[in-house]
């Protein structure tokens, strides 16, 4: 069976897509008091978080099956999100 796509082209688009990921959703994120100023660093992710937008992500590969969106992509962002897990998952839980 012939591949659509080479795995080393499948592994460029998932990072390409963490970086978008990164730039639209960042990790990290600056507090500020009532007074504006900076305080705290806090995380935007937590595993609840993460599977939230997981399924989120499969709910797109389900349209993309029934002609509503590119399956390809919709496979590389979830491959992404999961990818954006496994580096940030919370080690609380």
């Amino acid at each position: 069976m012939k591949r659509a796509i080479k795995r080393q082209e499948i592994y460029k688009r998932i990072d390409a897509e963490r970086e978008r990921q990164e730039r639209l959703h960042p990790i990290l994120k600056l507090k500020k008091d009532q007074d504006d100023e900076i305080k705290t660093i806090t995380t935007l992710i937590n595993n609840g978080e993460m599977l939230a937008v997981l399924v989120e992500e499969l709910g797109e590969i389900g349209r993309a099956l029934q002609g509503e969106g590119d399956l390809d992509e919709e496979l590389i962002q979830l491959a992404a999100v999961c990818c954006r897990w496994l580096e940030y998952k919370d080690p609380a839980e």
